[in-house]
């Protein structure tokens, strides 16, 4: 029976592995190499916890920067309304206040004609007063006349 080159070197490649993985097995089933892969993993694994942890720090800062900025927005838009209400209330307000004043103005030109009209009648009277007083001396003069 005749055996190929090739076929005879895949199966001298296959051994070498399997030499090699029995080697490697045996490495690791030794105390020291244990103790070396043990001291390689341990910082390896620090490390590894430590950028998981500043991961998940990084994000809840991130979520919680979010959280402000959407809760200071949403402040800032209900102050803005609540400005936009106020301004409108002081210029109905202003409104208001305009009109009275005018009201205000109105009344005092009238109180003014009413004391103009209440000094003509005053003085009307003072006039009647004086006519009345003169009747009077009249009528006592004619009365002592014979």
């Amino acid at each position: 029976m005749y055996i190929s080159k090739g076929v005879i070197k895949k199966m001298d490649d296959d051994l070498k592995k399997d030499i090699q993985l029995k080697e490697d097995q045996t490495l690791l089933d030794d105390p020291e190499t244990k103790r070396q892969i043990i001291k390689w993993q341990k910082p390896v694994l620090i490390f590894l916890a430590v950028i998981l942890w500043g991961g998940m720090i990084y994000g809840a800062a991130y979520y919680a920067q979010q959280y402000i900025d959407q809760s200071i927005q949403s402040v800032q838009q209900t102050n803005a309304m609540n400005v936009r209400n106020l301004e409108e209330r002081l210029n109905v307000l202003a409104t208001d206040m305009q009109e009275i004043k005018q009201i205000l103005q109105d009344t005092d030109q009238v109180l003014g004609g009413t004391e103009d009209t209440q000094q003509a009648l005053n003085n009307k009277i003072a006039a009647l007063d004086k006519q009345l007083q003169e009747l009077e001396r009249s009528l006592h003069i004619l009365k002592e006349a014979p």
